[in-house]
C-alpha cells in the first residue's frame, strides 16, 4: 500500500499529470482503496484564474465518462438474458429511425464488428436537433485496421435499450440497476444540493497545432464528454457513450455485484469480455481487441486497457476523464481508478507536421509543464494512459498478493 500511495502522490504532486485520483481494487466480497490529491484547484473569474482547492473526500462524486459504456452494455445483456432482445436483430427492427442499419445487427454494434460513422461530428452540430439527426444518419462504413473503438455504438445502443426496456435509459439504468444495488449516489443528473461534491473537470487545456484551446463549458456536475454535453440535455436524456456521475463507493458496489453475478449471469459478463475484432496484421500492428462496448486482454501489454495480471476474457474500459475499470470474471477480480486529468491540465497535444512533445518543454515521456500563450505554466496529463501499469496496477497486483487475493 506505501508504494501504491507514493506512486499516487508521484502522478498529483511530482509530475502533476492528475489533480487527484481515488484507487479501489478487489475481490467480489472485499476491497481496498485509497485516495490522494485535490478535487479542484482553481475557479476562472473576471477573466483570470483563482486559486480555491478542495480535496478528494470518500463522497466526492466523479464524471465516469466512457465507464457509462459497460452499464450499456450490461443493461443489453439483461435484456437479453429476459428474452426481450437478440442479439442477432437488425439494429433497424429494433429502432427503425436507424434507417442505414438495416444490415446491422445489435451484435455488430455491440462488438464493434461493423465500423459506424455520422454525416457530420456531433459535438459540433449548430444544434441538439442537428446533432440527433447526425446521429440517427450513422452508416456502417469499412473496419479500420487499428483504431475500432468508437462512441458512436454505445450512442446507437442506449436507443436499443429503449426501445426494448420500454423507458428511458436512465430510468432503465435506476430501476434495474442502481435501486436493486443500493447504487444511491450514482446519477444522470447530479442533485443541486449534491454539485458541491462533484470532483471539476472544467478548465481543460488542449494543443491542436497552433491552437491553444481552453475549455469552460464544464461546470460541476455537466459531463466532460462534448457529445454527452451536447445531446443528454444536462443529463435528463442520458447517453450511452458516457454522462453518468458516481463516487467510489457506489462503484466498488457495482463492480462486486457484477463479480458475484447478481445483474447478469457469468457467462454473460464472459461474453462482454470476449474479443471480437483483435488480431495482428501483416505490418506488426494489431487491431484493437474489443469485446461488448469494452476493450478485451491485448498481447501488447503497451497498447492494453486490461491489467497485465489479468486473464483473458477480462474486461477494460478506460475514461477520458483519467478513470479506468478491469473486470476478471474467471478469477473473481476488479481494479478502479477514478482520476481527473482534465482540470487545470493540458490533455491532448497534437503537435504540427514533424512536431513532437519536447517541441512544447515535455520529456520524451511527456511530462513537464506547458508555458501557455497567457503565460501561465499548466502541467500536462497528455500521456498519462502509459503510466497506469507501472504506477498503479503493479503495486496493486503486488499487494492483492500480499492480501492474498490473488
Amino acid at each position: 500500500m506505501q508504494t501504491l500511495l507514493r506512486n499516487m502522490r508521484f502522478l498529483c504532486d511530482e509530475t502533476r499529470m492528475l489533480t487527484g485520483v481515488s484507487v479501489a481494487y478487489g475481490t467480489p466480497d472485499q476491497s481496498e482503496s485509497a485516495r490522494y490529491g485535490r478535487a479542484q484547484e482553481a475557479v476562472l473569474e473576471d477573466g483570470a484564474f483563482v486559486p480555491r482547492v478542495r480535496p478528494l473526500e470518500p463522497d466526492s462524486i466523479y464524471d465516469l465518462a466512457s465507464l457509462t459504456k459497460l452499464f450499456a452494455a450490461v443493461l443489453c445483456m439483461m435484456l437479453v438474458e429476459e428474452g426481450k432482445l437478440a442479439l442477432d436483430e437488425p439494429v433497424t427492427a429494433v429502432d427503425p429511425r436507424f434507417v442505414h442499419l438495416s444490415g446491422v445487427t445489435v451484435a455488430d454494434v455491440l462488438g464493434f464488428t461493423v465500423s459506424l460513422q455520422t454525416p457530420g461530428r456531433i459535438d459540433t452540430a449548430p444544434t441538439r436537433e442537428e446533432a440527433f439527426a447526425r446521429l440517427f444518419a450513422v452508416t456502417p462504413c469499412e473496419l479500420p485496421p487499428v483504431r475500432v473503438y468508437s462512441d458512436i455504438n454505445a450512442m446507437v445502443v442506449k436507443y436499443v435499450i429503449e426501445a426494448r426496456a420500454g423507458m428511458p435509459l436512465a430510468e432503465a439504468l435506476q430501476t434495474r440497476i442502481l435501486d436493486p444495488l443500493g447504487m444511491r449516489e450514482t446519477f444522470a443528473v447530479v442533485p443541486d444540493a449534491l454539485k458541491n461534491r462533484c470532483v471539476c473537470y472544467n478548465y481543460e487545456h488542449r494543443i491542436a497545432k497552433d491552437q491553444y484551446i481552453l475549455r469552460t463549458d464544464t461546470p460541476l456536475g455537466a459531463p466532460h464528454d462534448p457529445k454527452s454535453l451536447m445531446l443528454s440535455d444536462g443529463g435528463r436524456d442520458l447517453c450511452g457513450h458516457a454522462g453518468l456521475f458516481s463516487t467510489q463507493a457506489d462503484m466498488i458496489r457495482f463492480a462486486q455485484a457484477l463479480l458475484r453475478g447478481k445483474v447478469i449471469s457469468r457467462d454473460s459478463l464472459l461474453a462482454i469480455g470476449t474479443n471480437r475484432t483483435g488480431r495482428p496484421n501483416a505490418d506488426g500492428t494489431h487491431r484493437q481487441y474489443l469485446g461488448y462496448l469494452c476493450f478485451t486482454k491485448h498481447p501488447n501489454q503497451h497498447l492494453s486497457e486490461v491489467p497485465p495480471w489479468m486473464s483473458e476474457r477480462s474486461i477494460g474500459l478506460s475514461g477520458f476523464t483519467g478513470n479506468h475499470l478491469s473486470l476478471e470474471p474467471n478469477l473473481g477480480r476488479f481494479v478502479l481508478f477514478l482520476g481527473n486529468r482534465c482540470h487545470m491540465r493540458v490533455s491532448n497535444i497534437q503537435p504540427p507536421d514533424g512536431g513532437s512533445l519536447t517541441d512544447y518543454g515535455l520529456d520524451a515521456r511527456g511530462v513537464g509543464i506547458v508555458a501557455w500563450p497567457d503565460g501561465r505554466q499548466v502541467p500536462s496529463s497528455a500521456k498519462y494512459v502509459y503510466f497506469k501499469d507501472e504506477m498503479l496496477h503493479a503495486p496493486i497486483e503486488r499487494r492483492m498478493r500480499e492480501l492474498g487475493w490473488l
